[in-house]
């Protein structure tokens, strides 16, 4: 348990509460959309498994989800919630690893 704890308070986080979510009281260590992009990071294994090669374009629209309630809600125009910013670091994340497994798949191809 110490080692998640200092794992994850390495992680850059914020951490402002009202963007947190809560277990029976306490405020959880990272906000909704950190968390969501680490359990995102969570599939990277499941993409890399399979030899399939994922497009850039699927990876690189799974993001556009967090960078648009990222910026809508910096610059004023709406509020998020802490929900959609879990379910859109979640996407961001999944994204990231689809880029991630297409890097390797054509590293690989090109390398052998």
């Amino acid at each position: 348990m110490i080692v998640v704890s200092k794992f994850l308070a390495a992680v850059p986080c914020h951490r402002m509460s009202s963007r947190s979510f809560r277990l029976r009281g306490v405020q959880l260590p990272l906000c909704a959309r950190c968390m969501g992009i680490l359990l995102g990071y969570l599939a990277l294994p499941l993409f890399l498994l399979y030899r399939t090669e994922y497009e850039y374009k699927i990876g690189l629209l799974l993001c556009l989800p967090l960078l648009i309630d990222g910026f809508t809600q910096k610059w004023g125009w709406r509020t998020s919630s802490n929900m959609l910013r879990m379910v859109t670091g979640l996407m961001f994340g999944v994204g990231q690893c689809i880029v991630i497994a297409a890097s390797v798949a054509i590293l690989i191809r090109v390398l052998s």
